[in-house]
């Protein structure tokens, strides 16, 4: 829940302008948990997570419910987060659902590199399935909840607009369609973007997860490889 400075819920306005999701970076942040409040600075607001940095991070438990005061530019914000990750004096929090009625970002769904495979099985033509005599295998360079990045043979099958069912596999398995929508010739290949539909819903919440927790990783690399503290 998203409140004004006086505490009052804020109205969900349709022609309310919706500002950057970044205007809450780098502010100072209160963090508050049952009988704990730790003040800390926002350093990432990306892709549906928070990332805190505070001393006491250590004290702040996993599936954590804690209640954030952001000291933004655009007012004081207040929102109920869920501790997701803690390492090397950070926390990160889910952003909640609610967050996307006052806030944009400008990218729908984050990307994220990622090892993996996909086996094309089948090429959709004229609303027809061609299944190939063999999958071609394409290597994934990364992906998000829409899209898929990968590299791949110099084939027609892979000319911009083309749809494909693919087997995708990273660390878990599962069927989707793609529609390619960039391809860039590359000296071993074909680097393509294509969007991506999954339908089963339970293979979305375990892609989203590993998302996250890709996301975590990569920030806390770069952390480990010395990136500064703001704080």
């Amino acid at each position: 829940m998203l409140l004004s400075d006086s505490g009052r819920e804020l109205p969900e306005l349709a022609d309310r302008e919706l500002l950057p999701l970044n205007v809450l970076l780098h502010c100072r942040t209160v963090v508050e948990k049952q009988n704990f409040v730790a003040t800390g600075l926002m350093t990432r607001v990306e892709g549906e997570l928070f990332e805190i940095e505070l001393n006491e991070f250590d004290l702040f438990e996993l599936g954590e419910t804690v209640k954030l005061t952001i000291y933004s530019p655009a007012g004081i914000q207040t929102i109920s987060s869920i501790v997701f990750a803690k390492y090397d004096g950070v926390i990160s929090l889910l952003q909640p659902p609610t967050l996307m009625k006052r806030f944009k970002e400008k990218r729908e769904h984050p990307r994220v590199q990622i090892n993996g495979n996909a086996f094309v099985s089948h090429i959709v033509d004229e609303g027809q399935e061609l299944i190939l005599p063999e999958p071609l295998q394409l290597v994934i360079q990364d992906i998000s909840l829409s899209g898929l990045g990968f590299v791949g043979p110099d084939s027609p099958y892979f000319s911009r607009n083309s749809k494909l069912r693919a087997k995708v596999q990273i660390g878990f398995e599962f069927s989707c369609g793609l529609e390619v929508v960039r391809r860039d010739k590359q000296d071993d290949g074909l680097l393509i973007g294509a969007k991506m539909d999954v339908s089963d819903q339970e293979v979305m919440r375990a892609l989203r997860a590993t998302i996250l927790r890709q996301q975590v990783e990569i920030h806390a690399d770069l952390r480990r490889k010395g990136e500064t503290k703001r704080f």
